[in-house]
């Protein structure tokens, strides 16, 4: 009975270990991650500052909510967009952009470029389609509107975005960690006192 009751503690024991070092690994890897982001946001806008530019943050994340882009981007990926110079934004490049597109102005869009027009020295007029859309984009947007190309997507982010969101979510999500460490402390309790009436 009681090597029962110690080989269960110890597996307790290593799957609360287990799950305390995965969850810790995870914080200390996003904390990093926050901080390096950070630490580049407040550089590019000092430097936006000292050079008296109003650019757009060098990084943005945004999360897709339309079919547009299916299947390159689903509804609920998160995408994350760099800042570039006119001369990198290239046919086939998806990029982000403030939409003056009516029912859909003043919101970001995330479309492909499907054809370049140069303005002046610094400055284009693209056209954009969403990858699902039969018909470009009726209104050309201009280099000054655009938040920045597309480096990659977390697929489904947003849903994990939303879940956390809610109040009830988050709340569980942290009370579900505790109620292990709490049990594993219960059991380790019981398991002592019974070894002391034993002595």
């Amino acid at each position: 009975m009681d090597n029962t009751i110690d080989s269960s503690f110890q597996k307790i024991k290593y799957l609360s270990h287990f799950i305390a070092r995965a969850f810790l690994i995870a914080v200390f890897s996003m904390m990093i991650l926050i901080t390096l982001v950070v630490f580049i946001y407040l550089g590019d806008l000092l430097l936006n500052v000292q050079t008296g530019h109003t650019n757009n943050p060098l990084f943005s994340a945004y999360v897709i909510v339309s079919e547009s882009m299916v299947p390159t981007i689903e509804i609920n990926d998160a995408i994350v967009v760099k800042r570039e110079k006119d001369e990198h934004y290239h046919v086939g490049d998806i990029i982000t952009f403030n939409s003056n597109i009516k029912n859909y102005e003043g919101q970001a869009v995330t479309h492909r470029i499907v054809d370049k027009e140069i303005d002046t020295d610094t400055s284009s007029v693209y056209t954009t389609k969403g990858d699902n859309n039969s018909r470009v984009d009726p209104s050309p947007v201009k280099t000054e509107s655009i938040y920045g190309k597309v480096l990659f997507k977390i697929p489904n982010a947003g849903s994990i975005q939303n879940f956390f969101s809610k109040p009830s979510n988050f709340f569980i999500s942290l009370i579900i960690p505790a109620m292990l460490v709490i049990l594993y402390d219960i059991i380790r309790i019981f398991i002592a006192m019974k070894k002391r009436k034993e002595a």
